[in-house]
């Protein structure tokens, strides 16, 4: 695998220990969706970008601007880092681009790395679930009612490797994942891990435009399933060989 480059634009020498933010691609797509929405809303600067000769040849496109896919932003008004992926990581780069995005926060000294993703657990909640390297925040978490700790479990890619070097480390990373549908991007989760993100960093974060998508998604899908079931007996009617009938 080829090594995994993090290039910063910009020197972001007015930031005071700020706190590192992650969002890329997994289920629901919601860490990904929480981040762009974080740096619209927040109105965050474009600080450098991530790139390997691994990564897919591809670029996103923002307010008619072609950008890398993987970037960062940040705010000295928020102090805030954020680090956003809109392609899947490979699995080969992940431990390198964690070992990188460490890198980056020693040399910003930031407080602290938390990462927004999703969780699917099959049981059709709203919940979030923290997960993080320093017990002291899981405490923290639990006492202001915050999120649910994740007592068992084991999570994947970047954010597992992360987790891992931070417990070794004794760096606090911290993981909010909401839960999550695997079939399709979900809004409504991305909405649920940045109220959480909001009140553990007491930052204001406006989610009523992903709230507005998350409503349009659940209409369209539930009138996609009314029109499935409809299909579904007309069709069995219009055959209507039914020897039984």
């Amino acid at each position: 695998m080829e090594p995994v480059e993090l290039r910063r634009t910009a020197d972001m020498k007015d930031l005071k220990k700020p706190t590192v933010v992650l969002g890329f691609p997994g289920t629901g797509l919601v860490g990904s969706v929480a981040a762009s929405h974080l740096i619209d809303v927040l109105q965050l600067k474009f600080g450098g970008y991530i790139t390997s000769s691994d990564f897919a040849p591809l670029a996103a496109i923002h307010d008619y601007t072609p950008m890398p896919a993987a970037r960062l932003h940040y705010s000295e008004k928020y102090n805030i880092v954020v680090i956003i992926s809109e392609m899947t990581i490979p699995v080969g780069s992940s431990k390198d681009l964690a070992e990188k995005i460490l890198v980056f926060a020693n040399s910003v000294k930031a407080t602290s790395v938390v990462s927004l993703g999703g969780i699917s657990l099959k049981e059709g909640g709203k919940e979030v679930y923290v997960v993080s390297s320093d017990l002291p925040i899981i405490k923290d978490v639990m006492k202001r009612k915050i999120a649910k700790p994740i007592k068992e479990g084991a999570t994947t890619g970047v954010t597992g490797v992360l987790l891992a070097k931070g417990t070794l480390a004794k760096y606090p990373v911290t993981a909010f994942l909401a839960e999550a549908s695997e079939e399709y991007l979900d809004p409504g989760a991305a909405v649920n891990v940045l109220k959480v993100l909001s009140r553990f960093l007491n930052i204001p974060i406006d989610t009523a435009g992903l709230e507005k998508e998350a409503k349009e998604l659940s209409k369209g899908l539930k009138e996609s399933i009314i029109k499935s079931r409809i299909s579904k007996k007309g069709g069995t009617a219009a055959e209507g060989g039914s020897m039984y009938g």
